[in-house]
């Protein structure tokens, strides 16, 4: 484990949050971590020691085993800094290993224990505690992955409702954020609308660039649906329905005019990694946070799906089936879809379906 040393021995660091127990930037540009008994606020002045040097062993096998688990872009990273946080709790407590043979079950549940002691949700833990079962079962750590103390039921996570907590943009709210990006940056909103209009992922919008020409063709062709290739989640390609030619036709028709003034791109950063924090930031910036993050432009174009097959008397289970699919999600992911993006429910009167969705993500 690397030793604490100290930092620019008689310098004060400015704490810039209160975050007890955690990592935070002093003014000076270097990341300190306090120790489990201290406690910092904001605007205070410390003088305290630092995490020597970069992630030791333990954190570097970590690390390239979260690789090597595979999946998307966005699940390797995600997976990455679950285990980083994980090695920072094992460093904070003074923990000394340094290779994934020595990690035991208490170390697991500590974390998890502090994490909810913050008041991380349990949904979140859960997809934490499935990276932490990969990576250990990645190193042959099968029999810690799969302890009996180590279940959802036993870490205090089971329970979880999968019932959608943010909600389907209102069209209210997304003509404004829509307007609002515009005015700021013309690439950021084509990617927006495209979003709203295909259902699509963040990556997957930030990455539609490439798909612009395809997809054009497709529609001109005449072609109900679009293959989304790029950003998908675990590199799957996937179709999706178009439910408003016209607007998918003017959105493509805009979102290619402004790539080509743009050096092809519609986010104008160097790397991936760039593009989707400049994504995520301005989102916010915009109106798309809380409630309304970014993947409430999909929970609407998903109740928007559910609409359309439900209008020609598919049944309740085949509208969720296709629009699952339509998600990328997988045809038995229906109730997982009624779960997350919106409650359905569906009454015949008179031959005329009558449909009311209440949204709850």
């Amino acid at each position: 484990m690397p030793r604490r040393t100290p930092a620019h021995a008689g310098s004060l660091y400015r704490v810039q949050s209160e975050t007890p127990y955690t990592s935070t930037n002093c003014h000076s540009g270097v990341k300190v971590s306090f120790w489990r008994s201290q406690k910092a606020y904001a605007g205070d002045c410390l003088c305290f020691s630092i995490l020597g040097g970069c992630m030791g062993k333990l954190g570097g096998e970590m690390k390239a085993l979260a690789k090597q688990c595979g999946g998307s872009h966005k699940t390797v990273n995600d997976r990455i800094h679950i285990v980083q946080r994980f090695d920072h709790h094992l460093r904070a407590l003074n923990v000394q290993i340094q290779r994934m043979a020595q990690i035991k079950v208490r170390h697991v549940e500590s974390y998890i224990h502090e994490r909810l002691a913050l008041g991380i949700g349990k949904r979140t833990l859960q997809n934490e505690m499935a990276s932490l079962r990969a990576v250990l079962q990645q190193a042959g750590r099968k029999q810690v992955a799969e302890h009996e103390r180590l279940t959802n039921k036993s870490l205090g996570l089971s329970g979880a409702s999968r019932n959608g907590t943010r909600q389907a943009i209102t069209p209210d709210h997304y003509r404004h954020v829509l307007e609002t990006a515009r005015t700021k940056n013309p690439g950021l909103a084509a990617a927006l609308e495209l979003a709203r209009l295909m259902g699509l992922r963040s990556q997957e919008a930030v990455q539609s660039v490439q798909s612009l020409k395809t997809w054009k063709r497709a529609v001109e062709r005449g072609d109900t649906r679009l293959t989304v290739v790029f950003g998908t989640k675990g590199g799957r390609p996937r179709e999706t329905v178009i439910l408003d030619t016209g607007a998918v036709k003017k959105a493509l028709d805009n979102a290619l005019a402004i790539a080509e003034s743009r050096n092809d791109r519609l986010i104008d950063k160097p790397d991936l990694k760039s593009a989707m924090d400049y994504w995520h930031n301005q989102a916010a910036r915009i109106g798309l946070a809380g409630i309304y993050s970014p993947h409430s432009l999909r929970y609407a174009w998903a109740q928007d799906a559910i609409r359309h097959y439900l209008m020609p008397r598919f049944s309740r289970k085949e509208a969720l089936a296709m629009t699952a699919m339509d998600l990328g999600h997988g045809d038995g992911r229906g109730r997982y879809v009624a779960q997350v993006y919106g409650q359905i429910i569906v009454a015949f009167v008179s031959d005329k379906a009558i449909i009311s969705l209440q949204s709850e993500c």
